[in-house]
């Protein structure tokens, strides 16, 4: 199952942080599989494409969800 973090629990540890799979494989963030999404930003194990990681990259929820209204 993928570790989940908000985007200043990420920033804090990033330098830091060593990610593992069930398949071996050991790393840090920065050596795994980055995909940027709308609200979120996850890694993926660059050997079998696992999820390893979900960064929710919404601090205000409030304003996110306002400004996908306002979006439509």
């Amino acid at each position: 199952m993928a570790l989940h973090m908000n985007l200043k629990e990420y920033e804090e540890k990033k330098k830091t942080l060593r990610l593992s799979c069930e398949c071996g494989w050991e790393g840090n963030a920065s050596e795994a599989y980055g995909e940027l999404h709308e609200a979120v930003l996850d890694f993926e194990c660059p050997k079998c494409n696992n999820m390893l990681l979900i960064v929710n990259l919404i601090v205000d929820p409030e304003k996110y969800f306002n400004w996908k209204k306002k979006k439509k």
